[in-house]
């Protein structure tokens, strides 16, 4: 029975993981190609079409449910926790960008201002909701049938940092292959947060914009393979310093 429940899930994961990235490859190339043809201010088009992929997310959980016939009512309630998810990206950025001060690794004013950051921020909590309903809201479960909730954010993060291969052309082979630990930390944090906050779908959104946010103003034109390894650094201080705390969510085994 186990074995034939991992498989089940193991079905699982790759069908929504596999309908998600032909749907990332198509909206890419729809939103890149049109927005890409039309002149006007590079940051804006390119926040556009960022937000074009991230709903790739939404998509691709609105056919998985179809699929598998299932209705979720996600939790969208306020609570204490939504200070850490503010918090706690602020605090990883800012510790990560003073070391990579001390690297001579010079900070760049963000073109991101006025109106142009506005949009950003509109763009980038539809992204993130898009996102965090796909990661946290679908295919985390898919995980936590057999493993527990920390494993299952584990693998969570690695499916979510290979998917944003297109690093690739900014950072090269190598920095996509850091910054995927990076993104698994993050991972494991906000799964945290969702899952002692009675799973609010509001506090990893809440997470995944202030990160967005944070990398707008304080990595504009430095994130680099330097910051990916800082960032993974100090985010594990702050897992092991929850840990402690709690260790009995951070279990291997059942």
């Amino acid at each position: 029975m186990f074995i034939c429940g991992v498989d089940m899930m193991i079905k699982r994961v790759l069908l929504f993981y596999g309908i998600n990235l032909l749907i990332t490859l198509f909206f890419a190339i729809i939103f890149g190609g049109v927005l890409g043809s039309i002149k006007g201010n590079e940051l804006i088009l390119g926040m556009f079409v960022t937000m074009g992929v991230q709903l790739s997310l939404f998509v691709t959980t609105l056919i998985y449910r179809k699929k598998y016939h299932e209705k979720i009512n996600y939790n969208y309630s306020l609570n204490k926790y939504i200070i850490l998810t503010i918090i706690i990206p602020i605090i990883i950025y800012l510790i990560s960008i003073y070391i990579l001060s001390l690297l001579n690794v010079i900070y760049v004013p963000t073109k991101y201002r006025g109106m142009i950051f506005f949009i950003s921020i509109i763009t980038t909590i539809i992204g993130s909701i898009s996102e965090e309903i796909g990661w946290r809201g679908t295919l985390l479960p898919i995980f936590e049938k057999k493993y527990t909730q920390f494993v299952s954010s584990i693998f969570v993060g690695l499916f979510w940092g290979l998917w944003h291969f297109f690093k690739i052309s900014t950072v090269g082979v190598l920095g996509y292959l850091i910054f995927i630990p990076s993104i698994i930390m993050y991972s494991v944090l906000i799964s945290y947060i969702y899952n002692k906050s009675n799973r609010s779908m509001l506090n990893p959104i809440f997470f995944h914009s202030f990160i967005n946010i944070c990398s707008i103003l304080l990595i504009y034109k430095r994130e680099c393979i330097q910051f990916y390894i800082i960032s993974f650094i100090v985010s594990l201080v702050v897992i092991i310093i929850t840990c402690l705390l709690d260790k009995d969510y951070f279990k291997l085994k059942r």
